[in-house]
Formats: structure tokens, sequence, C-alpha cells
């Protein structure tokens, strides 16, 4: 990987011509750590989903050599182009397409390997039809059935395209979608109900509360704006994003996502109010007593469970109509 990434020059490929940043750039060491899990080797066949700024493409090519093909697929048309002109350096080994990407590329398959730079409510079959027996998937995927509650999945195809989730680990991209995005505050699906505040800005809300509960969900919303509170939740020391991981493997069915322009928050609610984990930090939002005692019992639970973080849970991938949904439980320990 450290060749690769030595014979890539990243800000060719994730700056525009002005100088600012490709809106579709992933950081330099996530895209490495990733493709690291992905083991790709010289030869081999790859598909990409999400070309984005084509960085991820160029460390693929040099990954997979000479020999080798990167077929990259991705929604919108400018940034293939754009990937197309960069690769007439002399990257002959890569086949960038304009669809959509949870269709694959059938006319290029088999693959060997499948990455993701983008989050589909399902892992298509498509792409593990599409994939070698023995096969690796990376992707992300959003493990509580709601946006944002995200992670990134490494899955082995099988004989017979079952799909055998391996590990999971931190991290997240944005949703999937058939279309260019002209804004990134509101996922362009998902959400169970919206509002506007007097400044014209979009605060939303995603969950099995919110979409049983429209009207009181607005409500909520409609008040975000009188009396949320900033909050200490974790201590020095803690791992929030574990805590996140186990959240998602005990309390998934429980679990809202709320969000306005100044990002989201995972949590509870309900028509009193909301407690809202921040995905970075050792603060949450809250807003009404119920909720925030809720939440806080889920911190302590967490605690006497000894604070398990990713290392301590699996996935689990069942199929479901068309594609495969990850699911995160907790792994049993090792006895000795």
């Amino acid at each position: 990987m450290s060749a690769a990434l030595a014979a890539v020059p990243e800000d060719v490929y994730t700056l525009n011509a002005d100088g600012s940043l490709v809106t579709q750039t992933t950081a330099r060491e996530r895209i490495a750590t990733t493709l690291e899990g992905l083991d790709v080797q010289p030869g081999m066949k790859v598909l990409e989903i999400g070309t984005g700024s084509g960085y991820s493409s160029a460390l693929l090519s040099e990954l997979v050599g000479p020999s080798g093909t990167v077929v990259t697929v991705d929604v919108v048309p400018e940034l293939i182009e754009r990937a197309r002109a960069l690769a007439q350096g002399g990257r002959n080994n890569v086949v960038l397409l304009a669809a959509d990407g949870h269709e694959g590329a059938p006319e290029d398959a088999p693959f060997d390997r499948v990455v993701a730079w983008t989050t589909p409510e399902t892992i298509p079959h498509t792409w593990v039809e599409q994939t070698r027996s023995g096969g690796l998937i990376v992707a992300p995927v959003e493990l509580a059935g709601l946006v944002k509650t995200h992670a990134v999945v490494t899955a082995k195809v099988d004989e017979g395209h079952e799909l055998k989730g391996l590990a999971l680990a931190q991290g997240g991209y944005v949703e999937m979608h058939g279309a260019d995005l002209d804004q990134w505050t509101v996922p362009p699906r998902g959400v169970d109900a919206r509002v506007q505040d007097d400044q014209g800005a979009t605060w939303w809300i995603a969950g099995a509360w919110a979409k049983e509960h429209p009207a009181d969900a607005e409500n909520l919303l409609a008040r975000l704006t009188d009396g949320v509170r900033t909050v200490r939740v974790f201590e020095d020391g803690d791992d929030p994003a574990g805590f996140r991981a186990w959240l998602y493997a005990t309390h998934p069915s429980e679990l809202v996502v709320l969000g306005g322009p100044q990002g989201f928050g995972i949590g509870v609610a309900d028509a009193a109010g909301a407690f809202l984990f921040r995905p970075v930090g050792l603060d949450a939002l809250t807003i009404g007593a119920p909720a925030e005692s809720t939440a806080r019992g889920w911190v302590q639970e967490w605690r006497t469970a000894g604070c398990p973080g990713w290392a301590q849970v699996r996935p689990v991938l069942r199929r479901e109509g068309s594609g495969w949904q990850v699911r995160a439980e907790r792994s049993e320990p090792a006895h000795s």
C-alpha cells in the first residue's frame, strides 16, 4: 500500500483547479486503511462503487498492476469525465462507467474484489453475483436500518453466492442515491419527518418512533431551537465510538437519528424530547428529561458490560429481497 500511496499524487485528484477540495473526497488515511483490508493483489479485477475524486481508483490501479483491471462506477457523469481526463496520463487498466452503482458492472464481471465509498440500504445482491467465490466485498452499511448508523463491513462471497460477514469497523459515507446531490445536510432517503426553521434550515429525524408518530416528531423538531442543552455524557478516557458500536448491537430498534444544519446525532426521542449522542466528542444534546434518563441508562449498561467497542461486535448478514441486510451483534468472549 505504501508504494501505491507514494506513486499517486493526491492533490492532483482531490483538488479542483481553483484549489478547493472535490466534494466527493475521502480522507487519505481512511482510503488506505480500507484498501489494506481489501487485500488487493496484482492481476486482480476490482469493482469500485463511487469514483468520487478518482484518487482511490488511481491507488487501486497501482495495486492491481498492468495485468489487473479496475472498473469504477459513479452516478455523477461529471465525476467520471473528470477521472477519465486524469487517467489519460497512462492508467490504461481503469474502466470508468457513469451508471447506478446498485447494478455493479455486469458486463465486466466477475470480480475478485468489490469496494464501495457510498452507503446502500442493503448490500446489493448484484455485487455478490458479480464476485468470484472467495472474493471480498468491503462496503459501508447501515447497522440499525437507519441513515447515519454507519459502519464498514468486510464480507466474503462463498460458493452459491452466499455472503458471510467477517468484520465490522468504524466508518461511514454518504447514502447511495440515484442522482447527483445538490445539498449535504439532509439525507437523500430514509427521513421520516422534517421541518424548516425561521432561517430556512431543515431539521430532520429518522427512526421507528418518528415513523409511528410523525406529528409528534414534527413538533419535536420545531422545538429544537428552544431549550436545547449541550451536556457532558462521557468521561475522559471513554471511547464514544465504541459505545455507539455497542448501542447498534443492543438497542437498534429504539434508536433515532436527528439532524440539522449543525450536523446529526444518534439517540432516543419521544414526544417530550430527545437525547442525542454526537458523532464525535464527549458531549450530547438534550431536550426533555425522559429521553435523557433513557440514554444515560444505556451509558450505564455499557459501563457495566465493561465498555465494549468495535472489537467486541461482529456482523450478521441476512438476505433481504434484492440485498443483504447487515446488523451488529455482540461477539462472544473467547474462552481459554
